[in-house]
């Protein structure tokens, strides 16, 4: 590669990974083509972009990112899976293909400013999708103000009996 080329290459690099907010390492040693074609497209679906890199132009390009502290694991063949809005979405997709294609193996990443292992990347697998818990959370706020209702006019409505039976209880006297 070309000296200018390798510069535009790692300031390309460099921009993309001071955006990110989440990224994952996976050494991708022994698939096929196919396999990788497959799993770019699964992934673009979710808005997440597998790239292969050289290490030694990642390793140029993290500085002063949060993928420097990933300087470790860039040994290998690399590849590196971006994702832009949903990493749970990536995870997913990418635990799933793990199970198809062992050969794929998910090194280390981060999430915000987390560092992960690959055990915790696929823990991240696990987890529902960002729609699904924010659907969960709106019950949980709509549900709060119903059950709070109930619970004091339930106070209410014991006040009015025992103040029925007071009065009754004056009458009767």
């Amino acid at each position: 590669m070309e000296r200018e080329k390798k510069k535009t290459v790692v300031a390309e690099l460099g921009e993309k990974l001071k955006r990110l907010n989440s990224m994952f390492l996976a050494e991708y040693k022994g698939m096929s083509v196919a396999q990788i074609t497959r799993l770019r497209k699964e992934l673009r679906g979710a808005d997440v972009e597998f790239t292969v890199v050289k290490n030694s132009l990642l390793k140029i390009a993290s500085e002063g990112t949060k993928a420097e502290a990933l300087k470790d694991n860039f040994t290998g063949p690399n590849a590196i899976v971006c994702a832009y809005k949903d990493p749970i979405s990536a995870a997913k997709i990418i635990a799933g293909f793990v199970k198809e294609a062992p050969m794929l193996k998910l090194k280390a990443g981060f999430l915000g400013t987390q560092i992960l292992n690959s055990e915790e990347i696929l823990k991240l697998a696990t987890l529902p999708s960002r729609e699904i818990l924010i659907a969960k959370f709106m019950g949980l706020l709509q549900g709060t103000p119903q059950r709070l209702l109930y619970v004091l006019s339930g106070n209410v409505s014991k006040l009015m009996m025992t103040l029925n039976a007071i009065k009754m209880q004056k009458e009767q006297a």
